[in-house]
């Protein structure tokens, strides 16, 4: 039998999903436990919330046969928003029709969201195939994500030469 048609494929797609999931939601529970003075039960929750990430980066591995790239991971984002921009669409029509307008608005919202992530995602996936991210055919400004450094030059620096932090610390600020 093809792994890919059994049912263990699909529970193994069932488990990575619930990860995903648990992982997102007691992150949040954690935050309102944190902001109630909860400290003991915030721990708790950002522990189970790390242990659940852990789980689905095993499960990930069990997926796809190993780790994947971070450029298989962007156009698996960029995939998935797109997806999800279309079933927003979806969750808002059918709540106009069901009278729900404020909810109808706040669907279509993250519709635009889920789109402005795939544009995102999507920029970068060809900046890295084109070997364009850290590098451009023209000379820009370059910030550093960690100092706030800024310089300019057709590639950002190898080294931040403020903080020390490497390369891939440094993001596109603008063109000259």
């Amino acid at each position: 039998m093809d792994f890919t048609q059994s049912n263990t494929y699909i529970n193994l797609i069932n488990a990575l999903d619930d990860c995903y999931r648990n992982s997102g939601k007691h992150y949040l529970f954690s935050q309102k436990a944190h902001q109630d003075d909860l400290i003991q039960i915030s721990f708790l929750f950002a522990t189970t919330s790390r242990n659940n990430e852990f789980m689905a980066e095993r499960l990930r591995r069990e997926l796809y046969g190993g780790n994947t790239s971070t450029l298989d991971n962007l156009v698996e984002a960029s995939n998935d928003s797109l997806e999800e921009s279309n079933e927003y669409r979806e969750y808002s029509r059918i709540a106009m029709e069901e009278g729900y307008d404020r909810l109808a608005s706040l669907f279509n919202g993250i519709a635009n969201i889920r789109l402005n992530h795939n544009s995102d995602f999507s920029t970068l996936v060809s900046q890295l195939r084109s070997n364009e991210l850290l590098c451009k055919p023209n000379e820009a400004l370059w910030i550093c994500l960690g100092c706030g450094n800024i310089l300019s030059g057709m590639c950002a620096p190898e080294r931040c030469p403020i903080c020390g932090y490497p390369q891939g610390y440094y993001e596109l600020l603008s063109y000259l």
